[in-house]
Formats: C-alpha cells, structure tokens, sequence
C-alpha cells in the first residue's frame, strides 16, 4: 500500500512547477540544437553534424538528471 502512495506522491511532483520549466526548456534548446544541426548538414559540415547530437544527448541527460532530483525533493 506504502509503494502506490510512494508512486502517486513522484507522480505529483513530477507535474509541479521545476520539472514542467525543466521540461520546456529542454525542448526549446533541443529544437533549436537539431535546427543547427540540419543547418551544418545542409552546409556539409560534417564534424558540426556529428558532434551537435551528442550535445543533445549530454543535455538530455542533464535534464533527465535535474528532473530526478526534483522528484525526490
């Protein structure tokens, strides 16, 4: 019974107000990395194309670390 208040609770705080912030600003500096990045491809940069995904695999993690820690909080 602990366990599904425990869930319900991460649930609740997980739509409140940091995590909803968080998650908007993750996607507006995703798109806007993805924008860039169909932009250097365009271009034929090929070093910019490879080395933007991973910047928005390092922000997603950073994001999905910040939104944890919200949680828990």
């Amino acid at each position: 019974m602990s366990n599904t208040i425990e869930k319900s609770n991460k649930i609740e705080k997980l739509y409140g107000g940091p995590a909803i912030i968080l998650t908007i600003i993750g996607i507006l500096v995703t798109s806007f990395l993805f924008y860039f990045m169909f932009k250097y491809a365009d271009e034929g940069n090929l070093l910019m194309v490879i080395a933007i995904p991973l910047v928005v695999s390092v922000f997603a993690l950073i994001v999905a670390r910040f939104m944890g820690s919200s949680i828990e909080k």
